[in-house]
Order: C-alpha cells, then structure tokens, then sequence
C-alpha cells in the first residue's frame, strides 16, 4: 500500500466512524426520559426502538378475554384516605397525584397508592369493546419498585359523583397544576361490585416495564357524555394500541 493510498484511506474511515458516532448521538438524543408520543415519529408502534421492554412479551394492555376462574384470588384489600385535591398535566395524561397513606395490600406486602390518571379511551379492551374511558390507580411497593394498577373502565351515562369534584378544573396546559383543600377519597370512585381480572402484565407507557400486576375492575363506573369530553379534549386519545397476550392468562375474581 502506497503512502498517498494509507493517507486516503486514513481520512475516509475517520470520516465513517465520526458519521457512526453522530448517528448515535442522534439516537440517544432520540430517547431523552419524557420524549414519547402516541402520534408523530415517537408514536406507539416506535417506543420499542428506545426502550426495549416495549418489545417484550409481558406488554400491556391487553384485550380481556377467553378468562379463567380461579377460587384462590380474594376480593382486593385497600385502605384509601380522604386528601387534598393535586392534578398536574404532564404532557400525557391527567394525573392526580395521592397524598402519602393510602395502600393496597397483596399477599402480605403493601404497596402504597402514589397517583392515578386517565386514558381516553380505554387502554384494556372486553371481548374487543373499547370503553370511552379508564383510570389507573398506581400502587408501589417501596422495597421492590414493583406495582399494582387498578384500572377503572367508565361507560357513558349519568354524571360521576367523583369526577364531578374537579371536571371544571383540569389542568389543560403541559405542567399545568390545580391544587385544592378539598378533599376526595378515591374509594369513592370505584365500583360497587368487587369483581376482577387480573394477570401479569407491563407500564402502558414508556419504559414500558413489565413489573405490574393489573386488576381491572369487571363493572364499568358511569360518566357523563360531557366529562367524557372535557378530558378527551384535553389528553386526546391517549392510549396504547392493544398489546399481544402470548402466554400469559387471565384470571377472573367473581
């Protein structure tokens, strides 16, 4: 090999890697913490190419079918106190942050209710039936980082009680907060009935990690067409497109 041949060459693949390595960090700047979307270039079916566990197997939601009874699980066992009101609009969802004391509790350990938010429309389906709405109670057990979710489907009909103590005061802008000394307890919003189907299963946003164990509730909470709508216009349709079951099962408490 010729010197003037070395040198050219030299120059070529330095050329190479420095394009590599500005790809790379354009990638990198690509998968900031936050930066997700349902639409645009970071919209559902792209999450995989930055966070890795929303590839895998264990992904929520998932549409609630072909269940198995199972007489072993037990009705859920929670201790929900009453707190001040604390929403905050964080770009992707509503969500009302739960002031530190109120737990659920799961083959002996508890974990701890932090916040819960919505979706418009309803993340899990029913036989294929997509509600207009469904809440997420996210309980964490400190010792682990595991969480339990609590999802809530709402069907359109009459006013909800619950929702009816901040509906006039959603925060509508990113980062937007509205806090209040009125108090609301969450137990208050779920359903009368006790049933479930629960199953091993994912966060249904980034990083997608597949440390839950979902409950969601068999009997839809009712809501008004007009709460329905002040929450879609402002969180839009912001849910994950139904994720594969694979092995897993789902189990129903009756």
């Amino acid at each position: 090999m010729n010197k003037r041949y070395l040198i050219v060459s030299i120059i070529f693949f330095s050329g190479f890697w420095s394009s590599c390595s500005n790809d790379d960090e354009v990638m990198e700047s690509s998968c900031i913490e936050g930066e997700w979307e349902y639409e645009g270039e970071s919209n559902t079916a792209n999450w995989g190419t930055c966070y890795a566990q929303c590839s895998g197997q264990l992904q929520s939601p998932v549409d609630i079918t072909g269940v198995v009874v199972s007489p072993g699980l037990v009705a859920l066992e929670t201790q929900y106190e009453s707190v001040p009101i604390d929403l905050v609009n964080n770009g992707h969802t509503i969500e009302f942050e739960y002031e530190a004391g109120s737990k659920l509790t799961l083959n002996g350990r508890d974990y701890d209710l932090v916040q819960f938010h919505f979706h418009t429309d309803s993340e899990h389906t029913r036989d294929g039936q997509r509600y207009p709405m469904e809440t997420h109670l996210v309980h964490k057990d400190e010792i682990t980082g595991n969480l339990v979710v609590v999802g809530i489907l709402f069907k359109e009909g009459k006013e909800n009680t619950f929702l009816a103590n901040f509906i006039d005061n959603l925060p509508e802008d990113d980062d937007a907060h509205y806090t209040s000394q009125s108090k609301v307890n969450i137990k208050d919003l779920l359903p009368q009935s006790t049933a479930y189907y629960t199953y091993t299963g994912s966060l249904t946003t980034p990083p997608c990690s597949e440390i839950v164990t979902w409950f969601v509730m068999k009997s839809p909470v009712e809501t008004s067409s007009d709460q329905i709508s002040k929450f879609h216009e402002i969180i839009k349709n912001n849910y994950r497109p139904l994720q594969p079951l694979n092995d897993r099962k789902i189990y129903e408490f009756n």
